[in-house]
């Protein structure tokens, strides 16, 4: 009988409606709640996406997953409660659980020991560690919702697991080693993000968004036009690339779609009506690594009263110099378009943080116009490797896109774009630390009733080192404030019109957020997991009432 090999992960969730993700180990028909979908086949993975419709607002929906009429998931003896759908609160409430960053690895020692970060490990999962908690805790106080907001998994990092199971694979001769190298390798790799019981029973249970960011790809990718032009002269960058980004399609994006969006998806059509999926899904990877090409990993869901847009903000890049954008003006559009309409918050989402410590954001500003010719010819080549060699590839190396955005939170908090919400939280990843912000206006601006907020939560499991911890935490100080603004007004790149100023310090550790809306109220708070790897738990760094 056929088996589930990854999942069930539940994926969106509406107020009557939610689909559910599986890898099966055989071709089969999947059946939950009594919605059925035929599995799609890609390179010998059977995947499918279950569509329920019709659910009742009012009660929660435990579920089982049957193949083939017979039940496959929970086994008889699962020792975690039954994988449930609880759709989203329609009184205007919220609890998003939301973070970036995990790397995988064994939950024991030395991965995890004590307080010590260890190169292997990364720390003690918190995403675990959440997981642990829900199981203590009453149902009607778990997450309605998680936002995951990159680097799922490490795939240019893997993990002693990953390394054995490929061991006897070779893809390229010449290749890169200790990576994930192609769409197989990129199957186990997530097989093992989301193997841990624990884990895989919380994304059973709690509706998941997901956006990739460069770790799934290489901690350079689409930094510099320069790099993707030597990893394009290589003989394996192309398997790799085009294996990554159809995992990504079929692991993360797919299950980022509601039914109805679903229904109209071409190449999710064309997958299914054929149950191979593999030419259709490499074409739409081929567009998306073209430097000019199609892609759209973007998405946007409500959430009860909240909308919640999630920008890819690494795909679609634009690296030529002198014509940088972080996506292409088609995804951009999209996404303006999306902001558009009625809702009461609204929740901007990119794995990288928008608003960087003026520091940061100014040295990476400066570095564009340098590469860009800034200060002579002679040094745009010094530019270009120096954005490399630092990975400077946030909204601020890309002014183009970052000027963009600004103007649209002004239009949206005027009024132009619909009635002004009563509030905007900006959510970034990426940077393995945390800290929240208070946004505002210029004061020549019109006034608005729209409060505006940044909360960058990062990593789920990726620690910093000691010496990480220190070159972050520079970055938060004034003396960095100052060198940044110097070499800006160098290049006179120009001064952000947004302002934002800390109202916590920067926290280190692994950590997890959770912004809950209640009553017209809202509020974040930050938890970094503190303890043993035996005994784990949660401990409040940072709580914040943002409304």
């Amino acid at each position: 009988m056929p088996e589930v090999r990854v999942g069930p992960l539940l994926r969106h969730v509406g107020t009557t409606d939610a689909t559910v993700w599986v890898e099966t180990d055989k071709p089969c028909e999947v059946e939950v709640l009594g919605s059925s979908a035929l599995t799609f086949e890609v390179e010998g993975h059977h995947f499918a996406i279950v569509c329920i419709t019709d659910l009742d607002p009012d009660r929660e929906h435990p579920y089982e997953v049957h193949l083939d009429g017979h039940t496959a998931w929970p086994p008889p003896d699962y020792e975690f409660p039954a994988p449930r759908i609880r759709l989203m609160p329609r009184d205007g409430s919220l609890r998003l659980l939301f973070g970036s960053c995990r790397a995988s690895a064994p939950h024991h020692p030395p991965y995890t020991h004590q307080h010590w970060w260890h190169p292997k490990g990364q720390g003690i999962d918190v995403l675990r560690t959440f997981g642990l908690r829900m199981l203590r805790q009453p149902s009607a106080t778990w997450p309605d919702a998680l936002l995951m907001m990159g680097d799922q998994l490490y795939a240019d990092q893997v993990n002693d697991t990953i390394k054995d199971l490929v061991a006897e694979r070779e893809v390229h001769a010449n290749g890169p080693v200790e990576v994930l190298e192609d769409f197989e390798e990129y199957c186990i790799g997530y097989w093992d993000a989301w193997s841990d019981p624990v884990v895989r029973w919380m994304l059973s249970t709690v509706p998941s968004s997901m956006m990739f960011d460069d770790h799934e790809i290489n901690d350079k990718w689409n930094t510099s036009q320069a790099w993707l032009e030597e990893m394009r002269k290589t003989d394996w960058y192309q398997t790799r690339i085009i294996g990554g980004l159809m995992a990504y399609w079929i692991y993360q994006h797919l299950g980022n779609m509601s039914p109805d969006e679903l229904a109209k998806d071409d190449t999710f059509q064309q997958v299914t009506a054929s149950r191979c999926g593999a030419e259709p899904i490499r074409e739409l990877a081929h567009m998306a690594e073209k430097d000019d090409g199609a892609s759209h990993f973007s998405m946007c869901r409500d959430l009860g009263s909240t909308r919640l847009i999630v920008a890819d903000a690494r795909t679609g890049r634009q690296l030529r110099p002198g014509q940088r954008k972080i996506m292409t003006d088609q995804e951009w559009d999209w996404i303006t378009a999306h902001v558009d309409g009625e809702y009461e918050h609204l929740l901007f989402a990119s794995s990288l943080p928008i608003l960087l410590p003026y520091g940061m954001h100014h040295i990476e500003a400066w570095s564009e116009a340098v590469t860009d010719g800034a200060w002579g010819r002679r040094m745009c080549a010094v530019g270009e490797k120096v954005r490399i060699a630092a990975n400077l590839d946030h909204w601020a190396c890309f002014q183009d896109s970052y000027r963009k955005f600004e103007d649209l939170v002004f239009e949206t908090v005027s009024g132009k774009r619909g009635r002004a919400p009563d509030s905007i939280v900006l959510f970034g990843g990426d940077v393995h630390h945390c800290w929240v912000d208070e946004v505002s206006l210029p004061d020549d601006a019109p006034p608005a009733k729209t409060k505006v907020w940044q909360v960058v939560c990062s990593g789920l499991r990726k620690e910093p080192s000691a010496v990480e911890r220190v070159v972050l935490r520079l970055g938060h100080t004034r003396v960095a404030e100052k060198v940044g603004s110097l070499l800006a007004r160098t290049v006179d790149v120009g001064t952000p019109r947004l302002r934002w100023r800390p109202v916590t310090q920067p926290h280190f550790r692994n950590q997890i957020g959770t912004l809950e809306i209640a009553k017209g109220e809202m509020g974040v708070r930050i938890e970094k997991v503190t303890g043993s790897w035996r005994k784990p738990r949660m401990t409040a760094v940072i709580e914040h009432k943002l409304l």
